[in-house]
């Protein structure tokens, strides 16, 4: 009976043990799926590299460029990668978001949405956010689980922006939406008159959106309220930016700017050929590039308080669209194969990278890496 009371203990005591380990285990794995996601200055962490899309960083790596490492993924990418705390974010077409180390390109984790992804991610402290065809938004935490996500009436087809504690998104459907960055709960929702295809961008309180039909609508950024309307003659080629008190945005063939607070017009230029790329700015230019498909293209500087040209520079052959960064030296964009850069003063040539099979749409600029994929869904990482 001693024995058998022995033994007894002996098991109780094990049963213990494995459920404090299970225990301290359960809480270790809750803290590391609720840790928050560390920004720095270098990073990229969102199309146009903040939430107003300014595309502007002081510095990027121009001299002595060299491939840091390739990694191939199992799908095409569905945009360009984002750079934040150390890590690279990868959406892809077939559903994946993949983490990839910034210094080695070595996958960390991947994560299966259920639906194609359609755009670049957003990085923030809650997590990484993408839009899927699908119609949802997902909010993956640092480890790779799922943190929360939140189901719409239409396709998302462009990056969700977070920005104070909350995350911003248009949709297919129509809708203008905006959640809690913490938990996905809907804040607001407006209805505009067609579908928004293009992340929004928000300054000083105010998020503006533009339609696929050329509407540009200011709304309060706490509660959703219509500010006011702007009409463009033509359908968007990019997303709005602002700064400086103005906003800009490029249709098929115009840049418009228009003032932040009351939506009046400042000015309108016609670059005379399609626009392919977002607007970036440098101080008092804004710059784009503008061309047809197979045909050269052209990058412009316009003086961003009048529109006027600056000057402009061939910037070799035009594709379907390509990112555009503007640091304190140059004017960063792609074209089928090759990775360029011109002087921002004079539009000069500073750089050329050439890769097989590179997609323009793919390009993230950062102030110590560039990362390009190509057509055979490969990531290439570029440094000094």
């Amino acid at each position: 009976m001693m024995a058998s009371g022995r033994s007894k203990g002996i098991i109780q005591a094990a049963i213990a043990v494995t459920v404090v380990a299970l225990i301290v285990a359960s809480i270790f794995l809750v803290r590391r799926s609720r840790e928050k996601i560390t920004l720095g200055e270098a990073d990229w962490a969102m199309p146009g590299g903040n939430p107003s899309h300014t595309s502007f960083l002081p510095l990027a790596p121009r001299d002595n460029l060299r491939e840091l490492w390739g990694t191939r993924l199992e799908g095409e990418l569905a945009g360009a990668p984002a750079v934040a705390g150390e890590r690279v974010y990868v959406c892809c077409k077939d559903g994946f978001l993949y983490c990839l180390e910034l210094a080695t390109g070595r996958p960390v984790w991947k994560y299966k949405a259920g639906s194609g992804f359609t755009s670049m991610p957003a990085v923030c402290e809650e997590g990484i956010l993408a839009g899927t065809v699908d119609g949802r938004v997902l909010c993956v935490d640092a480890g790779g689980s799922l943190a929360w996500e939140e189901e719409v009436g239409g396709a998302i087809t462009a990056t969700p922006i977070p920005v104070g504690g909350r995350v911003y998104f248009g949709s297919l459907d129509g809708f203008l939406y905006c959640v809690e960055a913490g938990n996905g709960k809907r804040r607001w929702a407006f209805q505009a008159d067609a579908p928004i295809e293009a992340s929004p961008c928000v300054y000083e309180g105010q998020v503006f959106a533009v339609t696929s039909e050329g509407g540009l609508l200011a709304l309060d950024g706490g509660n959703g309220r219509l500010v006011w309307t702007y009409l463009c003659d033509e359908a968007p080629a990019s997303f709005p930016v602002a700064d400086e008190g103005r906003v800009y945005q490029a249709t098929e063939t115009t840049l418009h700017c228009a003032d932040a607070q009351s939506g009046k017009r400042l000015w309108s230029r016609y670059v005379g050929s399609r626009i392919v790329s977002n607007p970036a700015l440098r101080g008092n230019q804004v710059q784009v590039i503008q061309g047809w498909q197979g045909a050269p293209s052209t990058a412009i500087a316009l003086d961003a308080r009048t529109g006027d040209p600056l000057w402009s520079v061939a910037s070799g052959e035009t594709s379907g669209w390509t990112w555009l960064f503007s640091t304190t030296q140059d004017v960063y964009l792609a074209g089928p194969g090759q990775l360029r850069a011109v002087l921002a003063d004079s539009g000069s040539p500073s750089l050329s990278w050439d890769g097989d099979g590179i997609s323009p749409e793919t390009l993230t600029v950062s102030r110590d890496r560039i990362l390009v994929g190509t057509n055979s869904r490969k990531v290439y990482c570029l440094g000094e």
